[in-house]
């Protein structure tokens, strides 16, 4: 039998697709020299550190449909590995990043591996009460007089040492520019990496796990081997986000294992953007985020209860993601665009 054959887009129709995206990106990386400082500056290196967070569930739990509500736990083990790792064993944070990831991404293949063959919400369950047995954990002795109980383990973040020796009105800056431009390259990574899988010959054999799984294995797809594979990626990029969290922003706490704190964000930025998208819960993770901050300003506690509010409507409105949606109908309303203002030259 002949294969089918589907043309490719030529190779300036693809250059002219990423243009966009590449102005963007080189824009948002020149924020510091347009003067962008202080508050604002901390805010966008955390969220860059919450995209790959976001892109940890969307790429797993958007395409496979099987909720992963540990990630709290991935990101946790990870922090806490990079303070263990400094605290007493001596490790420079420097150094510490990668073997705390390496460390995070073992722990919860290992933990996980069980429930990967358990269907439907019993995995999301299982998942769940991980994250609260580490805290539980963090917080109560005998555990809590090596990882800190409440307070947290203190030490000095990452370049500090470097940064002692600069003059005190560039300290600050070199630090919130430093760990601005390390996320932005993480994120921006983080995304073309899940962006690739996602729609790979892989990412189908995934999001074919989650339209039916017992057809995807009838089919020939060996559904437990996409799932272990698929969570190992999107761990990896947990991991990765909890160790450059705990780097840039000590103490680490047990705040990083509460769902209230390390999951919600994430989760509502893929549900809104359109989970499997990738493209969405991008764009949903910095405006859910960055608008949320914003609003302190302008209602301060009131924010809470008017974020909530606001999120609900949205879901309410589209369930299936009102961000992609949206970016699809302004793409191709500037390619329609772009096609008149061609055709007329």
């Amino acid at each position: 039998m002949s294969r089918l054959a589907f043309s490719k887009p030529s190779k300036l129709k693809r250059v002219g697709s990423i243009l966009p995206a590449l102005f963007i990106a080189a824009i948002y990386m020149l924020l510091p020299t347009f003067g962008l400082r202080g508050f604002w500056l901390d805010v966008l290196t955390r969220v860059n550190i919450f995209l790959l967070i976001t892109l940890s569930l969307d790429l797993y739990s958007g395409t496979t449909f099987y909720l992963n509500l540990g990630v709290p736990f991935t990101v946790g083990c990870a922090a806490y590995s990079l303070a263990l790792l400094n605290r007493y064993l001596g490790v420079p944070v420097e150094y510490a990043i990668l073997p705390s990831a390496a460390i995070s991404l073992v722990l919860s293949l290992v933990i996980f591996l069980p429930s990967l063959r358990v269907r439907g919400a019993y995995f999301s369950i299982m998942s769940l009460l991980l994250p609260i047995v580490m805290a539980g954990i963090v917080t109560s002795q005998p555990f809590s007089l090596y990882l800190g109980g409440e307070g947290g383990i203190t030490y000095s973040p990452l370049f500090f040492s470097y940064a002692r020796g600069l003059p005190v009105k560039e300290r600050a800056f070199f630090l919130q520019s430093t760990y601005f431009y390390i996320s932005s390259i993480a994120a921006i990574i983080a995304f073309i990496v899940s962006y690739k899988v996602a729609y790979s010959d892989f990412g189908f054999m995934m999001r074919s796990v989650g339209q039916d799984e017992l057809l995807a294995e009838a089919s020939g797809v060996n559904t437990v081997r996409v799932k272990l594979v698929g969570f190992l990626i999107s761990s990896s990029l947990a991991s990765f986000a909890g160790s450059i969290y705990a780097a840039m922003r000590p103490p680490v706490t047990v705040d990083v294992f509460i769902p209230a704190n390390t999951l919600v964000p994430p989760l509502t930025a893929v549900i809104l953007g359109g989970m499997g998208t990738i493209v969405g819960p991008t764009i949903a993770n910095y405006f859910i985020l960055l608008v949320y901050e914003a609003l302190w300003d302008v209602i301060g506690r009131w924010r809470v209860v008017l974020y909530m509010c606001l999120l609900i409507v949205l879901v309410l409105l589209r369930p299936q993601g009102i961000v992609y949606y949206l970016y699809t109908k302004l793409k191709r309303l500037v390619s329609s665009k772009i096609a008149e203002l061609t055709a007329g030259v």
